[in-house]
C-alpha cells in the first residue's frame, strides 16, 4: 500500500488516504477489490459552475476511508471496475443523484447497490437525512458547514476533508441498521427492487444545460405579452452564464427576471424600481437587460416554445390522458395500504410501476408480476386489489 498519501490526526476515525496521482490511484484499488461493502459519497460543484462536474469521490471501506481527486487525477478508469464488480456492494445516501453523476462524468456502472435514504423511506422515518439517521443510530452529530463549498477549488483543507469523509464512512454500519430494520418489517423485497431499479437509472442531465423558460416559478402566469419578454430575458441569462461559466443564478435570481418581465423597463430610471437591479448589475449587465426586453416586446406569444411535457423526466414515460383517472385512483389506493401499514407509499407500489399498471392494465397476477417495479410478493400482496381497481374503470381507447 503506498502510504504517501495517508493522512495523520486525530480528526481522522480510521485510516484516511487522499488519492491524486495515478500510483495512489491503482494501490487504492488494488485495497478496495477486497471489501465486500463500501460506503460512496460525492462531491460536485453545481453550485458554482454553468459545467458542473464531480469533484471528489469518498469511498469508505470498514478499514479506511478514500478521497479521490477528480480534479488532479487525469483519468479514473481504475475505479470502474469496483463500480461494476457484482461481488462488492456500493453504499449510497441518496443512490439516484450520485449514480447519476458518476455515469455521466466517467460512465461508471454501479451495482449491486444499497440505498440507505430509500431504506430509510420505506420505513417511514419521520427524517431520512444522513445526518439525521447517523444521530438517530450512533447519536453522533455530523459537521455541515462545508455542505456549499466550491468543491473544485484546491488545495481543500483537513476540515474539509475530514468532512468529505463522514458521510461515506458511516454508510457500511448504517446499511446494516437499515437492513436489520426491513426485514423486521418484511420490506426487504421491496427495497432491493428500489435498488435494482436506481442502478439502471440513466446518465443525470447537466444541471442548466437543458434548463428552459418554464423551469423558472411563475413563468406559466405571466400573459401574453410578459411571457415573450421573460423568454427573451432567460435566453440572455443562459448566453451569458454559459460563456463565464457560472450558475444562472449566480447572473440573476429568478424572482428578478419575473419582475423586469412583468414591468418592462425601458430605460436606466425605470430598470432601477426592480428588487435586486443594483449599481453593479446595471454597469454590468444594464444595456444587455433593455436589450433583451425590447426583443421580447417584438417576439409574439406564438414564437415563444411551449412546455415540453417529457423534459427533465429522464426516460420516464407520460402518462397518457385516458390512464389519468386510473393512475389517481391507484394512487389513492396505495396511500391509503401504505397508512394502513405504517410503510411509505413508494414501499407499497413506485410511482414508475403504478404508471405502466395503468398503461397496461393487466388482468393476472403473472400479467402484474412482470411489471417493472413489481415483483412476486407485490403481486401477491396487492395483486387482487389492483385488478379490482383496474376493471372498476374501463378504458376509453
Amino acid at each position: 500500500m503506498v502510504t504517501d498519501m495517508r493522512l495523520d490526526g486525530k480528526q481522522f476515525s480510521q485510516p484516511t488516504f487522499y488519492v491524486d496521482s495515478e500510483p495512489d490511484l491503482l494501490s487504492a484499488v488494488d485495497e478496495l477489490r477486497r471489501s465486500k461493502r463500501l460506503g460512496v459519497d460525492t462531491e460536485s460543484n453545481s453550485l458554482f459552475a454553468f459545467k458542473e462536474q464531480v469533484c471528489t469521490i469518498q469511498i469508505s471501506s470498514s478499514r479506511a476511508n478514500y478521497i479521490f481527486d477528480t480534479i488532479r487525477l487525469n483519468h479514473l478508469d481504475p475505479l470502474s471496475e469496483i463500480f461494476s464488480d457484482s461481488k462488492i456492494e456500493k453504499i449510497f445516501h441518496g443512490a439516484d443523484y450520485d449514480v447519476g453523476l458518476l455515469k455521466r462524468d466517467f460512465g461508471y456502472d454501479c451495482r449491486p447497490l444499497f440505498d440507505t435514504m430509500v431504506a430509510a423511506q420505506f420505513l417511514n422515518c419521520e427524517k431520512i437525512g444522513m445526518a439525521d439517521l447517523v444521530e438517530r443510530y450512533f447519536t453522533i452529530r455530523l459537521e455541515k458547514k462545508f455542505t456549499k463549498s466550491d468543491w473544485k477549488q484546491r488545495p481543500l483543507s483537513i476540515e474539509q476533508i475530514v468532512y468529505l469523509c463522514q458521510d461515506s464512512q458511516y454508510l457500511i454500519d448504517l446499511r446494516e441498521c437499515l437492513f436489520a430494520a426491513l426485514e423486521q418489517r418484511d420490506l426487504v423485497e421491496e427495497a432491493f427492487i428500489e435498488f435494482r431499479h436506481l442502478e439502471d437509472r440513466p446518465p443525470l442531465e447537466p444541471a442548466y444545460e437543458n434548463m428552459t423558460l418554464w423551469d423558472i416559478k411563475g413563468a406559466k402566469a405571466l400573459d401574453a405579452s410578459e411571457l415573450p419578454v421573460l423568454f427573451e430575458l432567460f435566453q440572455w441569462r443562459q448566453q451569458r452564464a454559459r460563456k463565464i461559466n457560472l450558475p444562472p443564478f449566480k447572473i440573476m435570481n429568478n424572482s428578478t427576471l419575473i419582475e423586469l418581465a412583468k414591468l418592462k423597463p425601458h430605460n436606466k430610471q425605470e430598470i432601477f424600481t426592480i428588487k435586486g437591479i443594483t449599481t453593479n448589475v446595471w454597469q454590468r449587465h444594464g444595456q444587455h437587460l433593455l436589450n433583451a426586453i425590447n426583443r421580447g416586446e417584438r417576439r409574439p406569444e406564438s414564437k415563444v416554445p411551449p412546455p415540453n411535457k417529457n423534459h427533465r423526466h429522464e426516460g420516464r414515460k407520460p402518462v397518457h390522458w385516458n390512464d389519468q383517472e386510473l393512475v389517481d385512483r391507484l394512487r389513492k389506493w396505495r396511500i391509503a395500504t401504505a397508512e394502513k401499514r405504517g410503510i411509505h407509499h413508494l414501499a407499497v407500489i413506485p410511482g414508475y410501476a403504478l404508471e405502466e399498471i395503468a398503461r397496461k392494465r393487466p388482468a393476472s397476477l403473472e400479467a402484474i408480476i412482470d411489471i417493472a417495479g413489481v415483483g412476486k410478493k407485490r403481486a401477491s400482496l396487492y395483486g387482487p386489489e389492483i385488478i379490482e381497481i383496474i376493471r372498476s374503470i374501463p378504458s376509453s381507447r
